[in-house]
């Protein structure tokens, strides 16, 4: 078992210890808060089980034992360390279910397999044999000593010993075994220790690979507590081989910093800095005598707690407390940034407060849509997903005017605001200039671009672009053409009113676009409701065809009964409601959304014609390569039970299945990993197949292969 996880994976005499012999059959028990189960064939234990976390877990992995034993190619057979030989059982998607004790030879492993099959028959000698063995290494036989444990490494003394002591970094020695060693030095203390190895040229390697995993954070492996009670961590190769062990922590708080100071994620302070005084609130800009002073943004509707999502973000500095208005920067801090989504017109940036921000611009470049301070990557892609979503619906728009002045907040389908625009200032329609009094007009018009006037229903800042140009040209025909005629007002006058109708002309076809999308929306959603209405009515009829014209077979053999993989409905009959959990969040009172197609919106693209394991390798390649990747799928794996994010999970944990017509839940979509309750009405059973994700609390997930989408079922 030397090839083997221990923390998936225990010796033989471990279940030997636990468990009481049943002639081919199972055991099962419980130990430490894990679940096991094993497999006795005459009189021995032949198959180990890996460690669940409940009993469904469990039981499931004994059926499928059951229905892969008797299948040949299931079987793969390995070479271990210390000459030992034995082999692991596959399900059918390649997932390993259980494992060998060790055999002295090959051709001793294959016989044990032979045996489970019902290829071989079991000899009396040797049974008779495997009964007195196991019975003595349960009662008297002093117990192995394991490969790539705690005995593979020596008490932190010895490393002490003979090591001088440094800074930081690596120390070689070689030991009094003949064995050569190294220890990693951190703040002065030894934090790594390494294996003995047999040469020279091996410790230069483990030392070369220590330095180069030592920064990445998914390199490490996280335990404890251990069975004295410590916590420690182990970094692994890029292969997955381990290369140092931590010395032990009090607790996983303690381990977790001491891994932080390694990859230089945290940073040991040298002296207290002094608190930074926080600045003054700077002042409403005045305005003129006549007008009292301008409001701040009027108070939105509140948000979400940041405690009902588990953090994802990166570490900020602390930051006082501040009001829902405060949440979003001044004006002017949104303006200039880099474009990173020209169809949008969108812009993502960090600002010095340690918060992420994003802004969408109008086609003039001024601020459309701002965004509050997010503490991680991962909440503003949240955010903006539902933004991008409804920014073209003027229904989720509400508009606030407060002393002269205006803003949109735009809300989502709960009422909760997502974004806003920038404070403007409500500017009235331009006054109709007559020939007889030129003068009163453009003073009348100077006053209005100059003071806020009172509300007049709806008129925005888009008034005011096209009035500042006209409002020049009357000040420079009143200040600078003195004698003006009756001719150049009335062309000033008609140029006011052409540039007022243009405005209203454009308002109007805006206004007519959205209506006519709306329809055509309305219309697409009716076609896909009448299409799945009309494929699942002819799949039921054709059921109920094939039933009525079935005849059984009226000498049937005998054969085993067959045990299947449970559906989804069986591990998976949780209700639609809210959540903590982003992921798993669904408003009890929302109505899904009808999808008839997948791939218009993927995350991580089309996987069909790839393996469960190749998909877990596309993801881990997606994690390596993108911050938004490697975030959300932390942010999963947590949410899954997987304590350490992405770095616990492995291509076990990945397999097929086909979800039903009609499947609700909540489906990703979106590079930015938004999610949407919504209903798999596809019209293709092709974009019904997914890779399930097995969770570590039970609370499995899904992959669209069609499109590589998240997908939470909970109807």
């Amino acid at each position: 078992m030397a090839d083997k996880n221990l923390d998936e994976y225990q010796e033989k005499r471990f279940y030997s210890a636990n468990t009481k012999s049943r002639e081919n059959g199972f055991a099962k028990f419980e130990k430490d808060g894990a679940y096991y189960f094993a497999l006795y064939k005459d009189g021995d234990i032949v198959l180990l089980s890996q460690a669940y976390v409940g009993t469904a877990g469990r039981d499931n992995g004994i059926e499928s034992v059951k229905k892969n034993r008797r299948i040949s190619k299931r079987y793969r057979f390995d070479t271990r360390k210390g000459g030992k030989h034995g082999f692991g059982l596959f399900a059918g998607n390649g997932q390993e279910i259980a494992i060998s004790a060790n055999y002295r030879s090959k051709a001793e492993a294959e016989r044990v397999a032979a045996r489970l099959m019902g290829t071989a028959k079991a000899s009396a000698k040797t049974s008779a044999s495997q009964k007195s063995t196991s019975k003595k290494a349960v009662t008297t036989a002093k117990a192995p000593r394991k490969v790539s444990d705690e005995d593979d490494y020596r008490p932190l003394a010895f490393y002490n010993k003979h090591t001088k002591g440094r800074k930081k970094g690596i120390e070689k020695f070689k030991g009094e075994d003949g064995l050569f060693y190294f220890a990693y030095f951190e703040n002065g203390k030894i934090r790594l220790i390494s294996e003995g190895y047999p040469t020279v040229t091996a410790q230069d390697t483990g030392a070369a690979s220590v330095e180069k995993n030592i920064k990445i954070e998914k390199r490490y492996d996280y335990r404890g507590p251990l069975k004295n009670g410590k916590y420690d961590f182990r970094l692994k190769a890029g292969n997955g081989k381990e290369i140092a062990r931590s010395v032990w922590y009090g607790s996983a708080a303690a381990a977790a910093t001491g891994a932080a100071y390694l990859m230089g994620t945290r940073k040991r302070s040298v002296s207290k800095a002094k608190p930074k005084p926080v600045a003054k609130a700077s002042k409403p800009q005045a305005k003129p005598k006549s007008k009292p002073k301008a409001a701040p943004i009027v108070a939105a509707a509140s948000l979400a707690t940041a405690s009902a999502t588990p953090a994802m973000a990166k570490a900020a500095k602390p930051v006082a407390p501040r009001d829902k208005d405060d949440d979003y920067l001044k004006c002017e801090e949104y303006h200039g940034h880099p474009v990173t989504d020209a169809e949008h017109n969108l812009a993502l940036f960090s600002h010095s407060n340690n918060k992420e921000y994003f802004v969408i611009y109008d086609d003039e470049g001024d601020v459309l849509i701002r965004s509050e301070g997010f503490d991680s990557i991962s909440k503003r892609s949240s955010e903006l997903a539902a933004v991008l979503r409804l920014k073209d619906n003027e229904d989720n728009y509400t508009r606030v005017e407060k002393n002269g002045y205006a803003l949109n907040i735009l809300k989502d389908e709960n009422g909760r605001e997502v974004g806003r625009s920038c404070l403007r200032k409500i500017v009235p329609p331009a006054a109709i200039v007559k020939p007889a009094a030129a003068a009163a007009p453009v003073a009348a018009a100077a006053t209005a671009a100059a003071v806020p006037a009172a509300s007049t229903g709806g008129i925005g800042w888009g008034w005011l672009k096209w009035l500042l140009p006209l409002l020049l040209l009357l000040l420079l025909g009143l200040w600078g053409l003195k004698g003006c005629s009756d001719g150049k007002a009335k062309k000033l006058a008609a140029d006011a009113a052409a540039a007022q109708k243009l405005a209203a002309d454009k308002a109007a076809a805006a206004k007519k676009l959205a209506a006519e999308k709306a329809a055509q929306a309305k219309k697409i959603a009716a076609e896909q409701a009448a299409a799945a209405k009309a494929a699942a009515a002819e799949s039921a009829a054709k059921a109920e065809e094939a039933a009525a014209n079935f005849v059984p077979d009226p000498s049937p053999e005998p054969v085993a009964p067959k045990v299947e993989t449970p559906k989804v409905s069986a591990n998976m009959s949780r209700l639609c409601g809210p959540s903590e959990s982003l992921l798993f969040d669904v408003p009890n009172y929302a109505t899904p959304i009808s999808v008839g197609r997948l791939g218009t919106f993927p995350q991580f693209g089309d996987s069909h014609g790839l393996t469960p394991t190749e998909f877990y390798n596309k993801l881990a390649n997606r994690y390596a390569a993108k911050k938004y990747d490697q975030q959300y799928l932390d942010y999963l794996a947590r949410q899954l039970g997987y304590a350490n994010g992405f770095s616990d999970m492995s291509a076990s944990d990945f397999s097929n299945e086909t979800l039903a017509q009609g499947t609700k839940g909540l489906l990703g979509y979106g590079e930015f990993h938004g999610v949407s309750y919504s209903a798999l009405n596809v019209k293709s059973s092709r974009d019904l197949e997914a890779f399930r994700v097995r969770a570590a609390n039970g609370k499995d997930v899904h992959f669209m292969k069609s499109c590589g989408n998240y997908m939470y079922v909970c109807n």
